[in-house]
């Protein structure tokens, strides 16, 4: 029982360092869009996490072939590239914080399919702590006031809702991926980068191919395709293989906090007095559904 408990509490820890690693990605792509077009951006930012995946196989003499073979993998694959080629578009036309709420509402839309597909069962408990995070999401984000939903584009608003949603059902295939394929959460973050990649493709002549090369836009696409996509996905599979579904989705909602914060301190995004309390009512919906 020891041990159980002690395996759930570095599977949480692990996931913490990646939704710390993802949080900080919000205001990082925010700034860098200024320089970069989005789909270029993210496609851009897949290639490159593909290629480093590619020569660790080459060096190590592991065959490709079994990362990319499955309904499973593919799935998590093009769902993947999918959603964070919505959130990417649409973060162009909202602020990194707004993005972060709209992004992680998914965890409503993860219990659902976790209870569908999953049957992953959800206690009273977990359900208040569903309700706290999420009124917790809306205080740090909002400020408690409705109106701030109206600022910046509808349209990118709702592609960013959107992908949250396409990521919610990602999460299951996710899930499967991480403990019912195999593969270690290594290879799982190999497989879905290389058919993330595969799934982003087709965005590309949609981009106007704007990239404008300064440190500033070289260092992002560094920092997102080496530890966000390549670091902290490892991690969360990590993390995937221990925790459920939605646990996983509560902790994560600690991305938003990180986002506003590094938000409002570099981009002067502003954080009203009452996102703290937000914040406390987070911290709360994670350990009752832990």
């Amino acid at each position: 029982m020891a041990r159980s408990v002690e395996g759930k509490q570095k599977a949480i820890a692990s996931l913490f360092l990646s939704t710390l690693i993802w949080g900080v990605s919000f205001p990082v792509i925010k700034i860098a869009l200024n320089e970069v077009d989005p789909l270029l951006f993210v496609g851009v930012r897949f290639i490159l996490a593909s290629l480093l995946v590619i020569a660790y196989l080459s060096i190590t003499r592991k065959p490709i072939r079994r990362l990319l073979k499955g309904r499973v993998l593919w799935i998590l694959g093009i769902t993947n590239g999918v959603g964070f080629a919505m959130e990417t578009y649409g973060m162009g036309f909202t602020t990194a914080s707004k993005a972060s709420l709209l992004v992680n509402v998914n965890v409503v839309f993860m219990a659902i399919f976790s209870s569908l597909l999953l049957g992953e069962r959800l206690s009273p408990r977990g359900k208040l702590g569903i309700l706290l995070g999420l009124l917790g999401v809306f205080l740090t984000t909002t400020g408690g006031e409705l109106s701030v939903l109206r600022s910046g584009s509808a349209v990118g608003d709702a592609i960013i809702f959107a992908g949250g949603i396409v990521w919610a059902y990602s999460m299951i295939y996710n899930k499967k991926a991480a403990t019912q394929e195999g593969l270690t959460p290594m290879e799982v973050t190999e497989s879905m980068i290389l058919t993330s990649t595969v799934a982003l493709l087709p965005f590309l002549p949609l981009s106007s191919f704007k990239f404008d090369l300064t440190p500033l836009s070289v260092s992002a696409m560094v920092y997102v395709a080496l530890l966000c996509t390549v670091v902290a996905f490892f991690l969360f599979y990590k993390a995937l293989q221990t925790l459920t579904v939605v646990n996983s989705g509560m902790v994560m909602l600690f991305e938003i906090v990180i986002a506003i914060g590094v938000s409002f301190l570099f981009l002067g995004e502003t954080l009203l007095p009452v996102g703290v309390l937000g914040g406390v009512l987070i911290a709360v919906g994670i350990l009752l559904v832990s």
